[in-house]
């Protein structure tokens, strides 16, 4: 008779359509992540309770619940997920248990249903909420990051449910809202009392254990330069002016590049299962008035990483933050004119890290458990931020990235998932849950 192990990799096998036909029923509902936070997503809610269902047809006691977004920021202002102004009307988290026979560990699987806006519709190929698989491959917003790994995580249960296989340890199932502007989703989840002696996060990492992801902190440069007619001669600028901001830009910019070359080499800010050093990212730029003005002030948007390793005492970036503000402040000495009206730094986001170790208990045993699934056990880091921190953190439950898919699809025009990470993926996350449960 065949093995558990084997058992459990034949259902999930024969499984494929149901799988794929459960991540194009998430795809379907647009749970696009607001701007304004203080509006809900048009299919937020709708993912929420499809998901709902499902877990309450195989016995789950289920919390589908709106957090209540003030009274977490007065709870933990300056803490990581503690974000001010947001709100959750119509925007519900779900969490779900499934109790165990007593006597076995607990495990959390967890992930987020929010997903970016699509852009530009001339920039697909088909229509982002209706899912088309095609040549291997499911298309849609959201198949990668990360509604494909929200399915793996509901199908490995419900696989394990209805082979008969008893669990002794529970089994905690959470899908969270918000996590594409800031994580306060996770931070309610985790206040809410969602915990387990271990957890996946099944964010997209091509169905690799990253056991740590990176701090992102996002930043406003502002550089105020002189207006003026840009077709005239020009006053000095330590009298009326103009002075170009646009110019300025390309000083901060080149400064920006520096630094960037600078932590390249150095090993704070360098980590052995990532494949690039910590960077600060321009992503956006805005400058100037009128087409016929000298740009009398930019704004420069940063998107900057940070390391667990270089967290503050609050478990955040602040060290990362001055040693950014130091540098900009030192761009500035190189200019007469930024001498005397220096830009300043003003912060948007700073979203948390966290690191398990690679020897961990867990650790060791889901990478037993992908290498049943015929996948690499070898560790790497999740070079974007993941909401890991929080449960890790506050929530004392150790969680890892895993999840299917090509991390570099996220965001993009034409996301897709191949229906082989989809299966690879669910087989490995059963096998984990009933080798670490039991």
């Amino acid at each position: 008779m065949p093995s558990i192990e084997q058992q459990i990799s034949d259902r999930v096998e024969a499984a494929q359509e149901r799988i794929v036909q459960t991540l194009s029923d998430l795809v379907a509902f647009p749970s696009v992540v607001k701007s304004n936070p203080k509006e809900a997503g048009p299919g937020e809610r709708d993912c929420q309770r499809y998901l709902q269902t499902r877990l309450e047809a195989i016995g789950f006691t289920t919390d589908l619940w709106d957090p209540d977004g003030p009274a977490l920021y007065a709870k933990y202002e300056g803490r990581p997920g503690a974000n001010k102004g947001r709100t959750f009307e119509g925007r519900p988290n779900l969490g779900g248990t499934l109790k165990g026979a007593g006597g076995g560990r607990s495990i959390m699987l967890t992930g987020h249903i929010d997903v970016v806006p699509p852009g530009a519709a001339e920039h697909w190929t088909t229509d982002p909420f209706v899912p088309v698989l095609k040549d291997g491959f499911l298309h849609g917003r959201g198949t990668v990051d990360m509604k494909g790994g929200v399915a793996c995580m509901l199908m490995a249960v419900e696989i394990l449910k209805e082979m008969g296989l008893e669990l002794k340890g529970d089994v905690v199932f959470t899908t969270v809202v918000d996590e594409e502007i800031g994580g306060m989703g996770s931070l309610a989840m985790v206040d809410r009392g969602f915990k387990a002696d271990a957890g996946i996060m099944t964010e997209p990492t091509a169905n690799r254990i990253a056991p740590l992801c990176h701090g992102i902190l996002w930043g406003r440069i502002i550089i105020d330069g002189i207006g003026g007619h840009a077709e005239l001669t020009p006053n000095s600028w330590y009298t009326s002016g103009p002075v170009d901001a646009v110019q300025l830009c390309r000083q901060m910019l080149d400064g920006i590049d520096i630094l960037n070359r600078r932590w390249m080499f150095d090993p704070k800010k360098n980590h052995p299962l990532m494949d690039l050093p910590n960077q600060i990212i321009v992503t956006q730029m805005t400058a100037g008035e009128h087409p016929s003005s000298m740009a009398g002030r930019a704004e420069i948007i940063i998107d900057a990483q940070y390391l667990p390793s270089e967290k503050d005492e609050f478990a955040l970036g602040g060290h990362v933050k001055r040693e950014i503000e130091e540098h900009v402040r030192n761009v500035c000495q190189a200019d007469p004119y930024l001498r005397e009206h220096p830009a300043r730094v003003e912060w948007i986001l700073d979203a948390d890290c966290a690191e398990i170790p690679a020897d961990s208990p867990f650790v060791t045993i889901f990478q037993q458990a992908v290498e049943m699934a015929d996948l690499s056990p070898k560790l790497s880091g999740f070079g974007a931020h993941s909401d890991i921190g929080l449960p890790t953190g506050l929530g004392n439950t150790p969680t890892v990235n895993f999840g299917p898919g090509d991390p570099a699809q996220a965001h993009q025009p034409n996301e897709r998932v191949a229906v082989r990470d989809l299966i690879d993926c669910t087989k490995a996350i059963a096998l984990a849950v009933q080798k670490w449960c039991n």
